[in-house]
């Protein structure tokens, strides 16, 4: 056990907040399709549940708190941009969690989002484009 490799362990907040990042970008324009919804659920197996081995108070890995605050938001057809300004705040407050590799997955993800219906739409683009800048890619807008 000497070689194992010591992994940054994630709050469950982190991805309560990817949720409502996520939320806003595929409600940016005004509506969530089923196409979203399928590839949240796609974007969490394949980019979220491998960050790390933290498991919630029911035993299933945090990274489903993205999907769970996702639901919430949708079901309660909460506002995007209020939604964005609480991923805002809290990626400011905790700039330490957001490694390379977690901001490559986060535009990774958002992007994916943005794409799965046919391709980014003007309100999509925009709200891509707001996140590049407020995590600092600006230079690697889609």
């Amino acid at each position: 056990m000497g070689n194992q490799i010591t992994r940054k362990r994630y709050p469950e907040a982190f991805y309560q907040k990817l949720g409502y990042l996520f939320y806003s970008v595929a409600k940016s324009d005004k509506k969530i399709s089923p196409a979203e919804l399928v590839a949240l659920q796609q974007i969490i197996r394949e980019d979220w549940l491998s960050l790390d081995d933290t498991i919630d108070a029911y035993g299933s890995d945090t990274a489903y708190q993205i999907h769970i605050i996702f639901d919430f938001l949708y079901e309660k057809d909460f506002y995007s941009e209020s939604a964005y300004t609480i991923f805002s705040r809290y990626f400011k407050e905790h700039l330490a969690l957001f490694s390379e590799d977690v901001i490559d997955r986060i535009i990774h993800s958002a992007t994916r989002i943005a794409d799965s219906l046919n391709g980014h739409n003007k309100s999509e683009l925009q709200a891509l484009t707001r996140l590049h800048m407020l995590i600092g890619k600006e230079n690697h807008i889609v």
